[in-house]
């Protein structure tokens, strides 16, 4: 059973088992709490209700162009019995089950995880409390969380995330390629070869846009601010280019400057909004985190730390694609917040290599006193002063 722990001492499981009940209920009750204002402020719910019974996503297709985002979320939505009115109840559903369950397969939470956990956990339930492409995208995590702790994930999140890409969104085509890429070089990682890596990343990325498509790598982000109405949502937190070029290089620069502003994004802290300092709170430990489990699963051979490497690359290889397409901060911590489960679920992989290595310590140690009759009645007329 998972336990909590506050500066590495466990708490009561009957405690903990009450406070991980009252955050699940909380969770789960915004969606039908924030319901309404979501609808006003998001315009998600709306765009797909209009698609709703006019079949013009053409699923069958082998032409990705001719897919509309939209239209084929709003045909596996309302395929999957979904409506405005049973939005909350879904959205209910995939907020506690992506928060729940990533806990649940920690043996001891820290209090610091727990919370930041709970915390993606308040922000998915917002974004989850309406209609939205997000519920699709939650599916896909959700079968991957649950596959986290088995020989299966790798597998289980290519393929759902390659799916997801070829039908609705299609960066995440780009997500399944990297996180593949990396896989096959995961035992090579470093932080530093990291960093390379993703500048190559970008660099190949902008080298390819500008070559096949004739664009610069921020087209998109630039295309949807541009067309952006002045108080829309997201309207005050958009990402702007730092470096505006059309060479490559520097495009790739841009990129990965945007990557570090997501992962810190403390330029938010002049808004001042609660809502935003939570993101910003909880954003830095949840990718230095990630990251350190990438890290150690690439100098490990534990079979359960190189799991929870190929986990963590997943919410990495999204976190970087997403420096290129993300328009504003307020999107990027929607999208985050539906992939940010895989951190958690690659942590609690890490720790069960953690606690197994201190069991085989103390066993080891008690071993080589019971061995040794000295040590033993040294240990005896200890207990006894």
């Amino acid at each position: 059973m998972t336990i909590l722990s506050i500066r590495g001492k466990p708490v009561d499981p009957a405690i903990s088992l009450i406070i991980f009940f009252f955050s699940a209920l909380i969770v789960g009750v915004i969606p039908f709490l924030y319901h309404d204002t979501a609808a006003q402020n998001f315009p998600d719910e709306e765009t797909l209700l209009s698609f709703f019974g006019a079949d013009l996503c053409q699923l069958t297709s082998t032409t990705i162009e001719e897919r509309n985002s939209y239209a084929c979320s709003a045909f596996l939505l309302e395929s999957a019995g979904l409506s405005a009115k049973t939005a909350p109840i879904a959205g209910a559903f995939l907020s506690v089950t992506l928060t729940v369950i990533p806990i649940l397969q920690f043996s001891r939470i820290p209090l610091g995880v727990f919370f930041a956990s709970l915390g993606w956990g308040f922000i998915r339930a917002i974004f989850l409390s309406v209609l939205s492409k997000d519920m699709l995208s939650a599916c896909v995590v959700l079968l991957s969380v649950m596959a986290a702790q088995h020989s299966g994930f790798g597998l289980t999140w290519f393929l759902s995330s390659t799916i997801y890409g070829w039908v609705v969104r299609k960066y995440w085509l780009l997500v399944s390629a990297v996180w593949l890429g990396l896989r096959l070089i995961r035992k090579q990682l470093t932080v530093f070869r990291l960093l390379v890596i993703i500048v190559v990343v970008y660099i190949a990325l902008a080298l390819t846009f500008q070559i096949a498509l004739g664009v610069t790598l921020d087209f998109a982000r630039a295309t949807v601010n541009e067309n952006r109405e002045v108080g829309a949502e997201g309207s005050r937190t958009v990402i702007e280019a730092v470096i505006a070029s059309d060479n490559a290089l520097l495009q790739a620069l841009n990129a990965t400057i945007t990557f570090f502003r997501l992962a810190f994004p403390l330029e938010l802290l002049r808004f001042g909004s609660v809502s935003q300092l939570a993101f910003i709170s909880i954003m830095p430990f949840t990718f230095i985190w990630m990251v350190k489990v990438v890290v150690e699963g690439a100098k490990s051979n534990n079979k359960n730390l190189i799991q929870a490497a190929k986990v963590a690359l997943a919410p990495l290889s999204f976190l970087i694609i997403e420096g290129v397409f993300e328009p504003d901060f307020g999107s990027f911590a929607r999208h985050f917040a539906i992939v940010s489960p895989l951190v958690f679920s690659a942590m609690a992989l890490a720790q069960k290599t953690e606690l197994a290595e201190k069991r085989l310590l103390r066993r080891r140690q008690a071993a080589a006193i019971s061995s040794n009759p000295l040590l033993v009645r040294s240990t005896r007329q200890d207990r006894i002063s």
